[in-house]
């Protein structure tokens, strides 16, 4: 495994060195913070450091801020090393995103005590990765939805700054976003792409997806925060949502910010059984849907303000895919009264755009 050594003093790094050498690592050096720095914002950052607190251009608690302001699937495991003792400076370094503490000189045993636990992490962050190859697995079934939870992702954080959330909170969204579709892994390409209206037979196949992803991220303990978005993304506030069917504040906020821009980018993309509509019309559909109890009305509004050019652009292959289906005019939806459109999806006598509009995405 690799093991990232930055320090400027250049006795302790060659000895700490030669003794990661000693223990089968593979190492990695950097004389600086900078250089520190593009090194673990890399594509192919190790998975282990050991940082010297005080070194030249940025300092090691800097290194560590600009690594977990950053969002990576697979964040490295960060021990600092430093000469300084006491309590406070211990706190200092693990408040600034600092996995672990080691003092200098270093004890042989300790760091390879230390080190080891750091090993445990990485194992299980690499357990998470597994479950965001997933998602994206999920998107190379079809290729109507590639790209659909980085766009529904952008949309979240897009309407989150606008909502004013903690970046825990957005966080949180973001990742959410991006795993919300992982139990379609388990539904048939056949149904995914069908070109037509599903069968009510379908559209329960469908419907189970939230539950099955919900259960296949539930054992991984740092993925467990977003369960309730994976499980709850298809509720709506009249209880006409599934696979539990909440009412109403019992579906958290951040799960009904993603509801909207889940349904947004839905019905903006292209899909085998229509085509995608134009932003406008998006909007139309986001707000008759929350009239009808649906969506919820204050974060279709807030998002409805946002302006186009603050959303992530509509897919290539929406703007340049040939279509085999012709859209036609929303006029007579958006001005009628009408229940939510994911009570809609399986109804007979619905137009085959809005057949499965929400239950296939």
């Amino acid at each position: 495994m690799q093991v990232l050594i930055a320090d400027d003093n250049n006795f302790y790094r060659r000895a700490l060195k030669a003794t990661l050498l000693e223990w089968g690592y593979d190492v990695i050096e950097a004389s600086d913070g900078e250089s520190a720095w593009r090194v673990l914002n890399s594509p192919t950052a190790p998975k282990l450091a050991i940082i010297d607190w005080m070194m030249p251009k940025i300092d090691g608690l800097e290194v560590c801020r600009r690594l977990r302001s950053t969002p990576h699937h697979e964040p490295t495991y960060v021990i600092v090393l430093t000469s300084r003792e006491g309590k406070a400076n211990t706190v200092a370094a693990l408040s600034s995103g600092a996995d672990d503490f080691v003092t200098k000189p270093f004890d042989r045993e300790e760091l390879a005590a230390r080190l080891q636990v750091g090993r445990r992490i990485v194992g299980l962050q690499t357990s998470e990765t597994v479950i965001y190859s997933f998602a994206r697995a999920v998107e190379g079934k079809s290729a109507y939805t590639q790209g659909h939870a980085d766009r529904t992702a952008q949309y979240a954080l897009a309407l989150a700054n606008r909502l004013g959330l903690t970046s825990a909170d957005r966080e949180i969204l973001r990742r959410g976003a991006v795993l919300h579709d992982i139990g379609k892994i388990a539904v048939p390409d056949s149904i995914l792409d069908k070109p037509g209206a599903l069968t009510k037979e379908e559209y329960d196949v469908i419907k189970q997806h939230p539950d099955r992803g919900a259960k296949m991220v539930e054992p991984i303990e740092s993925v467990r925060d977003v369960i309730p978005l994976i499980r709850w993304h298809h509720e709506r506030l009249n209880g006409s949502g599934y696979p539990d069917g909440l009412h109403g504040n019992k579906i958290p906020p951040l799960v009904r910010i993603l509801s909207v821009v889940d349904v947004y980018d839905a019905i903006r993309s292209d899909r085998p059984y229509r085509c995608g509509l134009a932003h406008d019309e998006c909007l139309d559909v986001l707000r008759k849907d929350a009239a009808g109890g649906g969506l919820d009305q204050r974060f279709v509004e807030v998002f409805c303000s946002i302006p186009i050019n603050g959303l992530a652009p509509a897919s290539a292959a929406t703007a340049e895919r040939p279509l085999t289906v012709q859209r036609e005019s929303l006029t007579n939806f958006t001005k009628s009264a009408t229940p939510s459109l994911t009570m809609l999806s399986h109804f007979p006598g619905v137009s085959s755009e809005l057949s499965g509009i929400l239950g296939r995405d």
